[in-house]
């Protein structure tokens, strides 16, 4: 069947655009996106998949959150416990805060940026984060320690 040259253009394009939004060092947070919608999206999926939910709280202003990020996206250990979540990376910025969201999941902007939380396909909040116990330590390269991460995500992953 042939399809018209738009249609074509557009089937081409969305996975470009896919492959884009999971390249290292691309933004990760979308402060267009409405983040509870995002959650109840991730929730359906992870029920589908018989998965967790993680989100990461943080924003592209956040060099914190763009470490963590950078890392999770070039490590292959991380990348394949990864992949045993639903991933969501909800925005928190001065353009949106995503308050239906926050308050959902308790405000966890309080503990800084960024917050990871682990939560249930029905998107109950079995666990909240700070980054801090990931950090490395070292000031003369900042940024969070791989093993530390991997054993957090090993611990929360879904037992099913």
């Amino acid at each position: 069947m042939r399809r018209p040259a738009a249609l074509t253009g557009v089937l081409i394009l969305l996975p470009a655009i896919a492959a884009a939004a999971s390249a290292p060092g691309a933004a990760p947070y979308d402060p267009s996106l409405d983040g509870w919608r995002q959650l109840q999206a991730a929730g359906r999926k992870a029920a589908a998949d018989k998965k967790r939910v993680l989100i990461i709280v943080g924003g592209n202003w956040c060099k914190w959150c763009r470490a963590l990020d950078r890392l999770m996206a070039e490590d292959a250990a991380l990348r394949g416990e990864l992949a045993s979540y639903e991933i969501v990376h909800l925005n928190y910025s001065k353009e949106n805060k995503n308050p239906e969201a926050m308050a959902h999941l308790g405000n966890p902007e309080k503990l800084g940026f960024p917050s990871l939380l682990v939560l249930s396909p029905q998107l109950q909040v079995l666990h909240t984060q700070s980054s801090e116990i990931f950090e490395t330590g070292d000031p003369e390269k900042p940024g969070h320690d791989p093993a530390k991460l991997l054993a957090f995500l090993r611990t929360w992953v879904s037992p099913g």
